[in-house]
């Protein structure tokens, strides 16, 4: 297995999602069997309805689903395609004891769908397919000064990052705020000098906002997957939609 998107200090981020409990089982204890036999270090979150996965993932957001389909209320298939909307390069992975979803679940593009009972040999391989598809390289950090040192924020927990009285402040997903201390440099300077890639975008003089954080788009703000909202300027909005839709599709 290549697992060029891993490296030493990568961990790799897995929900499982299933009603049936010894499905569900199943599927965890094969996942962390596969982990031990690769030395593969994740954190695996498992959930029983699709409600509290779709929940839970605006914040933890996996690198790999792997989703039954058939479930109370909300398919596997419903669910994967508001997943996939925030998490465009996901591996969606689904297993499930009925082979007619197969046409339907392609438009979420899953990387394969497994029949029930889940054969070892079958999930190891896709769970190959699926990491060596994933890049959690160390590079997607940023190292910034803060008060009193430096802290390594991980770009996929930054939502937003907003310039005010010449301090630079990064708001996370987890609702923390990391704020740097008061900088000789504008805006504009401090982005090229630590954020050049293209994760972030401005939306306003004194917002940049992650590409990847974007869940609804108008032409006055923008809603956060957290639910929060920013403006967005009349002057901007071309860019952000540009590069939006760039990211979506």
């Amino acid at each position: 297995m290549d697992n060029k998107g891993l490296s030493e200090n990568s961990i790799l981020r897995i929900a499982i999602c299933d009603d049936d409990k010894a499905d569900r089982e199943r599927v965890s204890n094969l996942v962390q069997e596969y982990l031990d036999e690769k030395k593969v270090r994740a954190e695996v979150k498992v959930f029983e309805h699709p409600d509290s996965l779709i929940e839970e993932c605006e914040k933890f957001r996996p690198h790999i689903y792997i989703l039954d389909i058939v479930m109370p209320m909300v398919t596997g298939i419903q669910a994967a395609r508001e997943l996939r909307w925030n998490q465009p390069d996901a591996q969606i992975i689904f297993a499930t004891s009925e082979s007619s979803f197969a046409l339907e679940s392609f438009d979420v593009n899953p990387i394969n769908y497994i029949l029930k009972p889940i054969e070892k040999e079958k999930l190891f391989s896709t769970l190959d397919m699926a990491i060596s598809r994933v890049d959690i390289s160390d590079d997607k950090a940023v190292v910034v000064k803060v008060k009193g040192g430096v802290q390594t924020l991980h770009l996929d927990d930054i939502l937003y990052i907003e310039y005010r009285n010449h301090v630079v402040t990064y708001h996370m997903n987890d609702d923390n705020i990391i704020s740097t201390p008061t900088l000789r440099i504008g805006f504009a300077e401090y982005l090229e000098d630590n954020h050049s890639g293209k994760e972030f975008v401005r939306c306003h003089e004194s917002i940049a906002v992650s590409i990847a954080a974007i869940d609804k788009l108008t032409k006055t703000d923008i809603t956060l997957r957290s639910g929060e909202q920013i403006p967005v300027t009349r002057s901007r909005y071309a860019e952000v939609m540009d590069r939006y839709m760039d990211f979506r599709f």
